[in-house]
């Protein structure tokens, strides 16, 4: 087995029973990866969240790239449908050249050969750890993450997802509209306002009916009685910056991005208990006051 002659440099991240690896040491946007095309302690890398890092058993101390088979007995066959010719069957390519007598029937061959098995060659490299961290894992990132300028410049940016992290408002209104939307209970709240600026919902309150007339006539009155068996009361107004009296949202932040993902969960969980927590009016109190309704 040879070497290939370029040194393939790697930065690595070392975790608790796994390893990262790495050769976009310069964080080019643009790079083009050579890791998934190469052998590792005779393991294939595993693709992960991040297109240019790759996840392995250990450390590599053999990497190895394949080589593709060679062509052997390489030759030129005479077509089946030229049999009758009575031409040789096989030729090499000398044959078709000036000097040789075939090169006016060159057309009636087809070249012929055989690839010998493909080859391993040794691949020389050098390894950076950049870190190790028992707890480190790449994870998808369902977000645009914010970090301090001081993190940006001294921390490596497939390491930034374990340093302190926020949404920006309109990013984290977005979530959160999204996130009620997708999960309301009709039967108990409803939206009054959805738009990009401003968001609001009312809880659904049931009462006692209660009597009121509707004029339904064209031309004359005419008068129909029809009963409301609900209220609405505002539960909960945001919007992403200053709008009319809407209270302003606090970006979602955390000390990690797997800690900024269990804030936003815990939060979304307890807004949407209130939102969808059935109520009826207090019979005793007529409207001053509300009860828990068990379904």
């Amino acid at each position: 087995m040879g070497k290939s002659n370029a040194k393939l440099k790697l930065i690595v991240i070392k975790t608790k029973d796994k390893v990262y690896i790495s050769d976009n040491i310069e964080n080019n946007s643009y790079h083009s990866t050579k890791i998934k095309s190469l052998i590792f302690d005779n393991a294939d890398p595993v693709s992960t969240f991040r297109k240019d890092w790759f996840e392995v058993k250990e450390v590599p101390m053999l990497i190895q790239k394949k080589l593709p088979g060679e062509r052997i007995n390489s030759r030129y066959e005479l077509k089946e449908a030229h049999y009758s010719t009575g031409l040789p069957k096989v030729l090499r390519s000398s044959d078709f050249s000036e000097e040789g007598q075939y090169e006016s029937v060159y057309g009636l061959y087809e070249l012929k050969y055989e690839l010998t098995e493909p080859k391993l060659t040794e691949v020389e490299f050098e390894l950076n750890v950049i870190i190790e961290d028992s707890n480190f894992e790449i994870i998808r990132s369902d977000y645009n993450l914010q970090h301090s300028v001081l993190d940006q410049i001294i921390t490596h940016p497939v390491l930034l997802s374990t340093r302190p992290c926020t949404l920006s408002r309109q990013e984290s209104y977005n979530i959160v509209r999204k996130y009620i939307k997708e999960n309301i209970d009709p039967r108990w709240a409803t939206i009054t306002s959805d738009y990009d600026f401003c968001f609001a919902v009312s809880k659904n309150i049931e009462h006692e009916p209660e009597e009121y007339r509707v004029n339904v006539g064209k031309r004359k009155p005419k008068y129909e009685t029809r009963y409301t068996r609900t209220r609405t009361v505002k539960v909960y107004e945001v919007s992403p910056k200053p709008h009319d009296r809407y209270p302003v949202i606090e970006p979602f932040a955390g000390k990690d991005e797997e800690d900024l993902k269990m804030n936003i969960q815990k939060f979304l969980d307890e807004l949407m208990e209130v939102i969808n927590r059935p109520l009826i009016e207090c019979e005793h109190c007529k409207g001053y006051g509300v009860i828990n309704y068990e379904v």
